[in-house]
């Protein structure tokens, strides 16, 4: 058998079907094979936009679960170490706990205000009730 089956060094692909400028630490979800801004808590994000494109250029997009530690968008006051969930407009908020249906993402790595891009572990999509 020739080959490798280990087809690529990371878990970062690049897509132009969208245009995410200014939308770096945002996650985002599949939309019909091509990548759209995350707008549920509920319906798992498959990723984040680490590097969003100028026109005509394909934006960098980081598989969640399946990098290191990267930044992503607070859409509330975060605290250190607390678990992150979805939210509807593509950012992350602190996890609410059991009782509400929604997606955790990973865990936050150092405090974060509103609108703050701030280090995170994420994790693959955790659907949680």
């Amino acid at each position: 058998m020739s080959g490798s089956l280990f087809a690529k060094g990371n878990a970062v692909v690049g897509d132009d079907a969208v245009d995410f400028r200014n939308k770096e630490g945002y996650l985002v979800k599949a939309n019909a094979g091509a990548p759209a801004l995350n707008d549920s808590k509920t319906v798992p994000a498959f990723g984040v936009v680490l590097e969003g494109a100028d026109d005509g250029a394909p934006s960098s997009i980081g598989i969640l679960g399946a990098m290191p530690p990267v930044r992503l968008k607070a859409g509330g006051a975060i605290a250190k170490y607390a678990n992150v969930e979805q939210a509807v407009d593509g950012t992350v908020v602190t996890d609410e706990g059991p009782g509400t249906a929604r997606v955790v993402v990973g865990v936050a790595l150092e405090a974060a205000a509103a609108g703050d891009l701030f280090l995170c572990q994420t994790v693959s999509p955790q659907i949680r009730p």
